[in-house]
């Protein structure tokens, strides 16, 4: 006996004729898709890629043609209906020829660095020279307090103070010393000054009156001229200063630097209480300033016979 037909609406005939759209519907895309990578233009898309690009770099593709005009040793390019000359090759850049205005200038400069560098040298030289000879004053110094020191010998000199009748006298040698000091090692580390500084001694004492405003100044006095000295101060019933009485000790201290002057290449020579009470100040070519020199100075310090005044500048 035979089956029953089923019919249209029925539910499993239904959903076979959709599997089998939706299998031909895929296999319609697949082969489209397939179409689409066969004919794909890779050169097309790139220059599509390159125009998205200038778009937004804010950069225009040209449109204009470029076309060789015969007979032209320049290319025509065409900007908007205009004609416009393009050189074809760079012009080569010119070679300076030598001995010209530049040459000279370099010269010129040349010759003054060379000149500054030799004024620099021989500068040099001078002030090294210059630290050597305050070297040797030092040590000369140094050796010759060192002596006197042990010594104490008499001082032939008598030093008058105010223009008194009594001057300081029978003096000797107590005590002396030497020394020096150098630039920073930044300017060259040379010695620029050499002290020498001792004290004199004698055995008497003097007293001195002042009255009012003379108390001052005369305590100025000693103290600028560093003598030894005690005063008595008498004042009336409003505390006021009337008088003073100082008693001075026959002690005087003598300092004598030596500073070097680079520039001038001298020495200058200050002193107080060297010859006489006071200050003094004299120069003395750097080139003078040897062993010889150094000797007639000790006899000046000693009071003898001397002829350093003869190496002075003038």
């Amino acid at each position: 006996m035979a089956s029953p037909s089923l019919p249209d609406s029925c539910p499993d005939k239904d959903e076979g004729r959709r599997e089998e759209t939706k299998a031909n519907t895929l296999d319609a895309e697949a082969a489209a898709l397939l179409a689409d990578i066969n004919s794909f233009d890779l050169e097309a898309a790139r220059k599509r890629v390159q125009e998205i690009d200038s778009r937004y770099l804010g950069l225009k593709r040209s449109t204009e043609t470029y076309h060789e005009v015969p007979g032209n040793d320049f290319p025509t390019v065409r900007l908007g209906g205009r004609a416009a000359a393009v050189q074809k090759d760079e012009e080569p850049v010119p070679t300076l020829r030598t001995g010209g205005l530049l040459d000279q200038l370099r010269g010129e400069v040349a010759i003054r660095q060379k000149a500054a560098d030799d004024a620099s040298e021989r500068v040099d030289v001078a002030r090294t020279s210059l630290d050597r000879r305050l070297r040797a004053a030092f040590e000369y110094f140094h050796d010759l307090t060192t002596q006197l020191n042990y010594l104490k010998p008499k001082v032939a000199r008598n030093y008058i103070f105010m223009d008194a009748g009594d001057p300081f006298c029978n003096l000797a040698w107590l005590e002396g010393f030497a020394d020096f000091r150098t630039q920073a090692e930044s300017d060259g580390g040379r010695i620029e000054r050499v002290t020498l500084g001792y004290t004199l001694k004698g055995g008497g004492v003097r007293t001195i009156e002042r009255a009012g405003h003379g108390v001052e100044r005369l305590r100025q006095m000693l103290f600028d001229l560093g003598l030894r000295f005690e005063c008595v101060e008498r004042r009336n019933r409003l505390r006021e200063l009337e008088s003073g009485t100082f008693t001075v000790t026959d002690e005087i201290c003598v300092q004598v630097v030596w500073r070097a002057d680079f520039e001038n290449r001298e020495v200058i020579v200050e002193s107080r209480n060297l010859e006489r009470f006071g200050f003094a100040s004299c120069r003395l070519p750097a080139d003078a300033v040897g062993s010889e020199l150094l000797d007639e100075f000790g006899r000046l310090v000693l009071g003898q016979a001397h002829r350093f005044r003869s190496y002075l500048v003038r």
